[in-house]
């Protein structure tokens, strides 16, 4: 199962269809896909604002939905007294395995990337190569309260595509590849349209590029605005 996060938020999955309320669950796996240590099925109604028989309910729907591990002949979201985190805290717990979210690779390549220095920039460049447009874009209303609870995650995701772009640019530019730079540079402005780094940064492009006229349309229309 894939669940992209970093753009428009579209699960895709191998299990029974759904035909009715798809991105209400979309939003019930993405909750449980992002906690680390899985969610109780109180916290997952707690999230949802519905009731824990309810939230039963729709884990069992999502269960199906995302289908079995061929590898293992395992549900993605294992029976919440079974799962491995369950185990670990000795309550059950709803934990989705082995699901691919794009946010999670996002922070392994930037991780490796960064520690790894210049010889790094080619993961940092993978990384952004996740991204499709603004972290959790094009929510259904309504079923992401939980998102805007506490620690924001699509905030963080905002800020790590802002910081590998910037990171990725400066390195283009003193290497001379500004077609690097800008890719960069454009793609974090389309990620975070409200930030002005990458606005900042691609009239650093230009500059190298002796673009004198769009470095002022940049700053007026996107800083100084």
């Amino acid at each position: 199962p894939r669940l992209p996060l970093l753009g428009p938020v579209k699960a895709r999955t191998r299990g029974r269809s759904l035909t009715e309320r798809k991105a209400y669950m979309t939003a019930v796996l993405a909750f449980l896909a992002t906690r680390p240590h899985g969610a109780t099925p109180d916290e997952l109604a707690d999230a949802m604002g519905i009731t824990p028989a309810k939230a039963r309910g729709y884990a069992k729907i999502v269960r199906d939905w995302l289908g079995q591990n061929p590898r293992t002949g395992t549900t993605h979201l294992p029976d919440a007294r079974h799962a491995p985190s369950a185990l670990a805290r000795g309550v059950p717990v709803y934990a989705v395995q082995v699901a691919l979210v794009d946010a999670h690779l996002y922070g392994r390549l930037r991780a490796r990337g960064q520690a790894r220095g210049s010889d790094g920039i080619p993961d940092l460049i993978s990384a952004l190569g996740l991204v499709t447009g603004r972290p959790f874009d094009q929510l259904r209303p309504g079923a992401w309260t939980w998102l805007y609870d506490g620690d924001r995650l699509d905030q963080h995701l905002v800020c790590a595509v802002v910081d590998v772009a910037h990171i990725v640019t400066t390195h283009a530019l003193q290497s001379g590849d500004s077609e690097t730079a800008r890719k960069a540079c454009e793609l974090a402005a389309t990620a975070a349209p409200e930030e002005d780094r990458p606005f900042l940064d691609l009239a650093a492009v230009a500059d190298a590029e002796g673009r004198g006229d769009e470095i002022h349309t940049v700053l007026r229309d996107h800083v100084l605005n």
